[in-house]
Order: C-alpha cells, then structure tokens, then sequence
C-alpha cells in the first residue's frame, strides 16, 4: 500500500469530483465542492482508504497540498461557475492564507489564475486545531482576498458552535445525519428551524447536506434552510451539469 500511495502521489493519478450545492428556493447552483477519487479499480480509490493509508505514512500533508492544486486547476479547466469549495486541514489553511501576506506556498501551481477562483475553505471541527487565534489571523489575511469559510459538519462534533463563534463564516454545513428522513422528525425539523433563524440574524448561509429525496428538500425549504447539497440535486461527477433539476 506505501508503494501504491507512492506512486499516487508521484504520477498524480487522482481524479477531482465537483458536487453541486444549490438554492433551495431558487434552484440554481451556487458553486461545487471538490472532491477526490484515487486511482479506479484499485485500494486506493476511494477516500476514506486514500486518506487513511496516507496518515499511516505520514502523507497526509503531501495528499492533500496535490488534491488541493488539481481541483483548483480542474475547476478553471472545466470552465465552471460559482464558488469553489474546498476542504482544508488547519495547517494547509494557515498555509494557504500566507499566500496573501507575500510567501507563496510551493505546492501552489503558479501556472493557475487563483484570481479567477471564488474559494470557500471547508472546515471540520473533527479535525481543527484549538489554536483559535492562529485560525482567526489565517481567516483575516484570506478574506482581505476574498475568500470565505465554511465550518462542515456542524452538529457533528462538540466545539462546533465555538467555531461558529470564533471565525463567522459565511456557511455553515449541517452534518447528513440532520437532512435524512428530516420529514419524519419533527424535533430535527425544530433544531434546523431554530439554527436557520440564528445564521439569517448573522448573515450565514445554511447548507444541509446529504439531501436525497424531494420530501427532504421540501421539508427543509419550508422551515427556512437555504442551501442544500446532497444526490437528490446531483452526484459527485467529474464533469458536472451547470444546471439542477428544476
């Protein structure tokens, strides 16, 4: 597995994904996040496993700068719209936000026009560093550039609200767990509704993900989320439809 990951990271032979996040109301796409998928037919082809090897063999920073770079590249070769969202460890992010303070990290292709992109960095409790303040300073040099932030699978972990807190972002992404067969359960229905109210009075976007089913997508309109993503408006592709179901 050590030789394969090597050669992965070697030769590049991952395959960037592009998931639509959409309106609720409007039904039209507002960006992609970014996805990846290792080599088909092989250990190594989905991302759990990818990811999993990597941080075995002290990879996972390598894994993941390349992951970063090709769907960046992927994204303006495709010629898509909108935001790109893209998910980041702590400690790329704080690389990548010295690229706006003059120290361009290495592992930026300097061939893309990162200017043509609209970045929306992904960032997972599960996986965040509690130096907040290091967080908060990264987060001020990338929005003087333009680029907002989204804490993913907010309701997952146990300092999820802290983050929210401390960084403000422009989204916050519900865990799955809170869109499946939301139609059935009204104490759910009750939790969305009240953090819907909570981002609309802080000027967030509410994105729930893993929406596959059009109850679920009802349901969720009617209670006042605004932003859905799931395989009910579109699968993980690698070259996706610039328009959802209508």
């Amino acid at each position: 597995m050590k030789a394969a990951l090597e050669a992965v990271l070697r030769d590049e032979t991952l395959t960037p994904l592009f998931q639509p996040i959409v309106d609720i109301r409007s039904q039209k796409v507002i960006g992609y996040e970014a996805l990846i998928r290792g080599p088909v037919n092989t250990h190594l082809h989905m991302p759990i496993v990818l990811f999993s090897v990597a941080k075995k063999y002290g990879k996972t920073q390598e894994l993941e700068q390349l992951c970063c770079r090709l769907q960046m590249a992927k994204f303006i070769e495709l010629g898509l719209q909108g935001l790109l969202f893209l998910n980041l460890s702590p400690e790329l992010f704080i690389d990548l936000s010295r690229a706006f303070s003059g120290q361009i990290p290495p592992w930026l292709d300097k061939s893309t026009d990162h200017n043509r992109l609209k970045i929306v960095v992904e960032l997972s409790e599960s996986e965040l560093t509690r130096d907040y303040d290091q967080l908060r300073i990264a987060a001020e040099r990338c929005r003087r550039q333009g680029i907002q932030f989204a804490i993913d699978d907010l309701g997952e972990g146990y300092a999820s609200l802290r983050l929210w807190s401390e960084l403000q972002p422009e989204f916050v992404k519900l865990d799955r767990y809170f869109a499946h067969h939301i139609h059935r359960h009204p104490f759910k229905q009750q939790l969305l509704k009240a953090i819907s109210e909570v981002a609309l009075q802080n000027k967030t976007f509410v994105i729930a993900e893993g929406i596959e089913q059009e109850c679920e997508l009802g349901v969720l309109q009617i209670i006042g989320v605004s932003h859905g993503q799931g395989f009910y408006l579109g699968h993980p592709v690698e070259n996706p439809l610039l328009k959802t179901k209508q």
